[in-house]
């Protein structure tokens, strides 16, 4: 049994972006794990490139659907394949530190009361360029999740054990974007702590495109997620109800403005 599963999910990603991505787990300091690689049904040619790093490393498990389910589906389903003590997120355009699994999976293992962990970014544009960086508090209490999401998802390690729920991510029936953001706080309203490095553990592509994914629908789907969480980490959603309904005013600036704002401030 490998010690960490590594859950990349994939669909319809930039072929470099791809093995870029692939590389920086593969070549990690860190070598006791399984990449489970999520093809969510792409239409582009990502098998192929896949295939290429399958035939020289057996560390790689390829799943692959004949349809889109989204991101939530993938992530649940790749929970319930796993076979490691501990889980890490891992995106197809992103980078990780040559380290960043070693220093994870040392701190879980010496912290039994910490259920996650994760670390700070550097953020990237479309060259692999560093244009800034995005730090995370070390220990993230209710109130953190007020303005924005206290953890980097795609850093994160958590022990399998706290997401032995059913669909730790969501309803695969009903899709939404947020799903990391509502896992965060259920978990901290059922009392489990997560703790974030104060190191730079990943290279996280976000370019101004990665604003005009989101819809009106997206913006409204996070103001729930924003309310019931709120709620159930004993926080008075009416009296914090500026930070409920920001999804709605932040889809109303420019794209190019909501991103400097972002990235100009913590995310």
């Amino acid at each position: 049994m490998p010690a960490v599963s590594v859950m990349f999910p994939v669909y319809n990603c930039e072929n470099t972006y791809l093995r870029k991505a692939i590389e920086s787990i593969l070549n990690q300091s860190f070598d006791d794990f399984e990449l489970i690689i999520f093809d969510d049904g792409s239409t582009t040619d990502v098998k192929r490139v896949i295939d290429e790093y399958r035939k020289i490393d057996s560390r790689i498990v390829y799943v692959r659907e004949k349809i889109h389910h989204g991101l939530a589906y993938g992530l649940n389903k790749m929970v319930e394949l796993a076979q490691g003590k501990y889980l890490a997120r891992m995106d197809a355009d992103d980078i990780s530190t040559p380290e960043r699994l070693e220093k994870e999976f040392l701190f879980l293992e010496e912290h039994p009361d910490y259920g996650f962990v994760g670390g700070n970014l550097l953020l990237i544009d479309d060259e692999d360029r560093v244009y800034g960086a995005r730090k995370y508090p070390k220990k993230p209490g209710e109130k953190d999740f007020l303005r924005f999401q206290p953890y980097a998802h795609p850093t994160i390690m958590f022990r399998k054990s706290i997401l032995s729920m059913d669909n730790p991510y969501g309803s695969p029936e009903k899709p939404r974007r947020g799903e990391d953001y509502e896992l965060f706080m259920n978990l901290t309203a059922d009392g489990i702590r997560g703790y974030n490095l104060q190191e730079d553990l990943l290279y996280y592509r976000e370019t101004i495109n990665s604003y005009k994914r989101r819809t009106l629908t997206d913006q409204m789907a996070e103001v729930t997620i924003r309310w019931n969480g709120f709620k159930k980490m004993g926080l008075n959603p009416w009296r914090e109800i500026g930070y409920v309904i920001k999804p709605i005013a932040v889809w109303m600036v420019p794209d190019k403005i909501a991103f400097n704002i972002r990235n100009g401030s913590q995310a």
